[in-house]
């Protein structure tokens, strides 16, 4: 298992509540004008001009917790975001729910998808034992302090016979090895780096019996392909020629599907007992 220790700088982790103070009534809102002048609406408009590659990425996971449960039910997402999953899941006929600390992406994931949204951290009575049929986490056990708790608070509001899907980043990959610490994992709120095998571990560890892994393919356009990676990792007169490329009508909402083994998703179920 590799993690980092000791944690030096921690003001980018989110520890406890709610990351931003909340005029009375926001952290329950679902008025999209209490976070349009907002840091986070920008974000939450780049991820909505990516909704139908999200929806795409949704398919899998949608899938494979549906054969595992048998049919859609009560579906918690664990850093839920700005509830584009539980969108893509609504559309499919689970019933959704979210957890989110970020007050504007809980706002969004109620006004924009539906969903029943608690603007928080997870806590041991967030949800009632055995309350959902399934429960995911995309891109969130990375950031966690103790994940290990966090899992077995997770394992504990979900039924017997339900189903519980994590995805991270992998570091088992080629291109961890080949760009060491230069690789996009490494970022100041990244403290825990699983492969299969230790993610599988934690979900066995916390009492699910694992059924598998996979690697995802990720769909995405060439706007944000180009506009954010290409000027991210190209240098100087490239990144910005990446960035010009990828605003040319026509072409920007073009779709390239990816898999650089560079995530991993672990998936397993509650036994009945």
């Amino acid at each position: 298992m590799v993690y980092v220790s000791p944690r030096l700088d921690t003001h980018a982790l989110i520890f406890d509540g709610p990351t931003a103070a909340a005029a009375a009534g926001t952290l329950s809102s679902a008025d999209l004008t209490d976070v349009q002048d907002s840091w986070e609406w920008p974000l939450l408009q780049a991820k909505e001009a990516e909704r139908p590659a999200l929806d795409r990425n949704s398919r899998q996971p949608l899938a494979i917790l549906r054969d595992l449960t048998g049919r859609p039910g009560r579906l918690l997402d664990f850093g839920c975001g700005g509830g584009f999953f539980l969108g893509a899941a609504k559309a499919e006929g689970w019933q959704v729910f979210g957890l989110e600390p970020l007050p504007g992406h809980a706002i969004y994931a109620r006004a924009r998808f539906g969903a029943q949204v608690i603007t928080d951290t997870l806590r041991a009575d967030s949800f009632a034992p055995g309350q959902f049929d399934a429960i995911t986490a995309f891109q969130v056990f990375e950031h966690l302090p103790q994940p290990r708790e966090n899992l077995q608070q997770l394992a504990r509001f979900l039924r017997p016979g339900g189903a519980l899907l994590i995805e991270v980043p992998n570091i088992a990959n080629w291109g961890v090895r080949l760009l060491g610490p230069r690789h996009r994992h490494f970022v100041q709120d990244h403290l825990n780096f699983f492969s299969a095998a230790t993610l599988s571990r934690l979900l066995a560890d916390g009492g699910l019996t694992v059924r598998g892994h996979y690697f995802p393919s990720r769909t995405l356009t060439w706007a944000h392909l180009l506009g954010h990676w290409g000027a991210r990792v190209l240098p100087g007169s490239l990144g910005r020629r990446a960035q010009a490329l990828a605003r040319r009508p026509g072409f920007a909402q073009r779709r390239a599907r990816l898999n650089l083994g560079d995530i991993v998703a672990v998936y397993g179920v509650k036994p009945n007992r």
